[in-house]
């Protein structure tokens, strides 16, 4: 064989024993592309800056197109932190037939430095966001983000599939990563009232709120929690309750059409401690659930007089009178969290108009007594005597005190009540929490915990729901949550090393009584060595061994 021919056989099968880097194709939008079903790299680039790439198992098309109007930034799910703002001009359509078998897809858009400038963002709070199924909001995937500050591009990383749409935001805070509320009634968070947005505090309780009309919302921790708060037979995980007030406070329910998913914090470690001391077994369970106590509405039950009664002008000193009674037996009945059917009480239906207002200002003046359960009804009653009715056509006494706003303070029900409704676990980030939606946020949230039914920790369902809206766990996965949260929801690879190590090593040392595994032929024992001596051999001068 000639060695020309040789030597062109060689470099052929050179070329066919190692991958061809693909080229980078420019391609349009609303343009039908193949994508490579031979695991070779597709990378796709687009008239505006954005690129796609992506391997993938089997040949797929992909067609791509931009949406002028897409839904607006300040919708955004899975990150904390306001506001977020557009940066591509254009949304991003992605449509394949059914391409679920990708291998590390990526999507990349362009962020120009004079667009970061114009809207206030640094490059590290860019992200890619995808469009969620019900299109109602922008998720966010910090897991999934990669920035590259040289050529000026966000990109989402990781992905088995790409079918959806895309759009690059930023946020505009100092903070990068993790962006946490403090907690205190001074530090509001501005709700801008179209779309869902999501707050998280320094512990990890967090709240996504979907609220109709802009709105104010501020969060504290309260110490303690009392036996009487809680009548169903469960105990507290923590001991303290989180306070939570917006500048609605839920004094009108029809005012605001609110949607809220609050998620409390669990401690792993504590509640397996809690169940240890309850007495739960390696084949039990418990039942976490999220209670809530409220603001009551129409607390006194005032709920004004029938409009003839003011025609009754002979008698107005006497209603007058009659009125600052009916108020001062309303408040003691508030502070001891009694029912609006309280409210319709004889003295209450002969007082006139004016006694309704003076009612409402009872229920903010009795805010001390819903801040501390213990508070005595006495000293309810008094701050309630102590605010007199405002003078109007009954001529009563004038009220000379300053009213406070109702938002600032509300008289909240004596008792927590379980949320019920369809919970949920969420174990991302390392920490635990248990979600749960609720039309309402104002008033105090806590985590309780009761043994789990027989038939609950037989099924093993992590998170399985509970008739109380709680969540069932059992105890071999409560010890799971533990050791997540002992490692900060790290995978534990160096304890894997370790037991490969062990096994390894003639199986490691086994426990005294522990039988040799199955299959391994016993070894026979050896008899005893003798020790032997050396002597010369005196005829020949050599030594020799016996």
């Amino acid at each position: 064989m000639p060695l020309k021919q040789v030597l062109f056989s060689f470099v052929l099968f050179s070329l066919s024993s190692y991958p061809v880097i693909a080229q980078t194709q420019n391609v349009q939008f609303n343009q039908v592309i193949n994508l490579n079903g031979d695991m070779q790299l597709n990378s796709l680039q687009f008239p505006d800056g954005s690129k796609i790439e992506t391997f993938s198992q089997t040949q797929r098309q992909i067609l791509v197109n931009q949406n002028p109007n897409p839904l607006t930034a300040n919708h955004v799910v899975g990150s904390t932190g306001q506001p977020f703002v557009q940066l591509s001009q254009n949304s991003m359509t992605i449509s394949t037939n059914n391409a679920s078998d990708l291998v590390g897809a990526q999507i990349e858009m362009a962020i120009p430095q004079a667009t970061l400038d114009q809207n206030g963002v640094s490059a590290d709070n860019t992200f890619v966001a995808m469009l969620a199924p019900d299109r109602q909001s922008w998720m966010v995937m910090e897991s999934q983000k990669s920035v590259n500050t040289t050529d000026s591009t966000v990109r989402m990383i990781k992905m088995n599939s790409i079918d959806g749409e895309f759009m690059a935001i930023g946020r505009k805070t100092v903070e990068t990563s993790n962006v946490l509320s403090p907690f205190g009634q001074q530090q509001s968070v501005n709700i801008t009232g179209s779309g869902i947005q999501e707050v998280e505090f320094t512990d990890g309780f967090r709240m996504s709120l979907k609220a109709s009309m802009p709105m104010t919302v501020s969060t504290d921790v309260v110490n303690g929690v009392s036996s009487g708060m809680i009548t169903n037979g469960v105990m507290p995980v923590n001991n303290y309750r989180y306070l939570v007030n917006s500048n609605l406070a839920g004094v009108i329910p029809n005012l605001n059409n609110m949607m809220a998913v609050v998620q409390l914090p669990v401690n792993a470690v504590r509640v397996m401690d809690m169940a240890m001391r309850m007495g739960a077994g390696g084949n039990g369970s418990v039942t976490l659930s999220v209670q809530q106590r409220a603001v009551l509405q129409n607390p006194g039950g005032a709920n004004g007089v029938q409009p003839q009664k003011r025609q009754k002008a002979s008698s107005t000193s006497k209603k007058s009178a009659g009125a600052v009674g009916s108020k001062t037996s309303s408040g003691v009945a508030m502070a001891t969290g009694a029912s609006e059917a309280s409210a319709t009480s004889e003295a209450a239906s002969d007082a006139t108009e004016a006694a309704s207002a003076p009612a409402t200002e009872s229920a903010a003046s009795a805010e001390s007594a819903s801040a501390s359960p213990s508070t005595d009804a006495s000293a309810a009653a008094n701050s309630s005597t102590s605010t007199q009715p405002q003078s109007g056509n009954t001529g009563g006494a004038s009220n000379t005190n300053p009213q406070s706003p109702a938002a600032t303070q509300l008289l909240l029900a004596p008792t927590f009540t379980p949320i019920n409704a369809r919970a949920a676990l969420d174990t991302t980030g390392g920490q635990s929490r248990i979600a749960v939606p609720v039309t309402q946020v104002d008033g105090e949230f806590i985590l309780t915990m009761g043994m789990g039914t027989q038939r609950a920790a037989a099924e093993g369902q992590l998170g399985a729901s509970a008739s109380t809206g709680g969540l069932t766990i059992s105890m071999a996965e409560l010890q799971s949550l533990v050791e997540q949260q002992k490692n900060g929801g790290i995978m534990p690879t160096w304890s894997m090393m370790q037991q490969l190590m062990n096994e390894a090593q003639g199986q490691g040392a086994r426990p005294a009584g522990e039988p040799a595994p199955a299959g391994a032929a016993a070894e026979p024992a050896r008899p005893a060595v003798k020790p032997r001596s050396i002597r010369l051999n005196k005829a020949r001068g050599v030594p020799f061994v016996v």
